[in-house]
């Protein structure tokens, strides 16, 4: 098993907060990528429901995304967030299945 991490993690916009939900996110996504222990950091915007984004990641471990927790680029998208959007982020940390032979 492998010690990365993937992270599916989901946030919804409250009604008229899309766009300023969308530049917070945008500008913390080069931090992010630039991060030692980032394999990917990718944010999107749902097509069917725009109120909804969802970010998917890996992490190189645990301790990677704790630092990435802790930066000072996501705390800032934590503030901005925080009143913009409905009820909590939701997060999925995942671990790939291997395949069967």
């Amino acid at each position: 098993m492998s010690s990365e991490i993937r992270v599916v993690a989901i946030v919804q916009a409250k009604p008229g907060q899309a766009p300023a939900v969308a530049r917070a996110i945008a500008a913390c996504v080069a931090s992010s990528r630039a991060e030692a222990g980032c394999h990917e950091y990718t944010a999107h915007r749902d097509r069917e429901h725009p109120d909804r984004f969802v970010f998917v990641e890996r992490w190189a471990d645990g301790d990677a995304m704790a630092a990435h927790e802790r930066s000072a680029h996501f705390q800032a998208l934590a503030q901005a967030l925080a009143p913009r959007v409905q009820g909590e982020l939701q997060v999925l940390k995942l671990e790939e299945l291997a395949a069967a032979p």
